[in-house]
């Protein structure tokens, strides 16, 4: 009997409290005018504002630090040239670090701002081809030394 009670009293505390939270986050979410996103945002924005958790952005020196690029010689090509460069050389996989990754991916984006409408695609696109070709003219070169040493050793016999 008493064990019946107490389950009865947990259900019914227990939604109400369900209930008086829906109502709650209803009226939060009206109170934002019908903007999207979740209501508590805003109070998290200003805990983590007030904990100072949140991170300063990236200045242009220390995106060009990062990528180890010139100012005066920073186009768009070359940044994602060497961007890209170091991105593969610190990949995971390889014993490389995501936070590293992570800089340098901040730093590319904070020094392409100042190109605007800039194709990424394009010239990543370009620089994949010629690294290619060039891997094919150094895969070229190698089969063309291991066909001289062969000769050499045909020579020699």
């Amino acid at each position: 009997m008493v064990k019946r009670l107490i389950i009865k009293l947990i259900v019914e505390v227990s939604s109400t409290v369900a209930k008086s939270f829906m109502k709650a986050y209803q009226q939060s979410a009206k109170q934002q005018g019908g903007k999207a996103g979740n209501p508590f945002t805003e109070f998290l924005n200003q805990t983590m504002q007030a904990a100072n958790l949140t991170h300063k952005p990236m200045t242009r020196e220390e995106a060009f630090k990062i990528l180890q690029l010139v100012p005066e010689k920073a186009s768009p090509e070359e940044i994602i040239r060497v961007y890209w460069r170091q991105f593969h050389k610190n990949d995971p996989v390889k014993g490389g670090s995501f936070y590293l990754q992570s800089m340098l991916h901040n730093a590319k984006c904070e020094l392409m701002k100042d190109f605007g409408d800039v194709n990424e695609k394009e010239i990543l696109d370009k620089i994949k081809k010629e690294g290619e070709s060039q891997k094919g003219d150094e895969e070229g070169k190698k089969d063309e030394a291991k066909v001289e040493e062969k000769n050499e050793e045909k020579k020699e016999n």
